[in-house]
């Protein structure tokens, strides 16, 4: 189910988007599930440091296909390889 919520985007961006035919809606879909996805990464492989258990990919994360940003602003949690 969705649910309709609101954004504040810059005019230019909205407007170049829309020129390109970026659907807007599922951009910010997918960008939310790869942060949440990136963030829960992150809290998991710290709880697995804590508790003695190493790694084997550390600083990286493999987002699902489709939603593979440009940049990530999230430090320590996207590999740049």
């Amino acid at each position: 189910m969705k649910k309709k919520v609101s954004i504040l985007v810059d005019k230019e961006i909205v407007e170049k988007a829309h020129e390109l035919g970026i659907n807007i809606s599922k951009v910010c879909e997918n960008s939310l599930r790869f942060y949440i996805q990136a963030i829960e990464q992150a809290k998991q492989k710290e709880q697995g440091q804590f508790l003695g258990e190493a790694s084997s990919k550390e600083g990286s994360v493999e987002p699902r296909a489709g939603i593979e940003p440009a940049t990530c602003s999230l430090q320590g949690c996207c590999s740049t390889d």
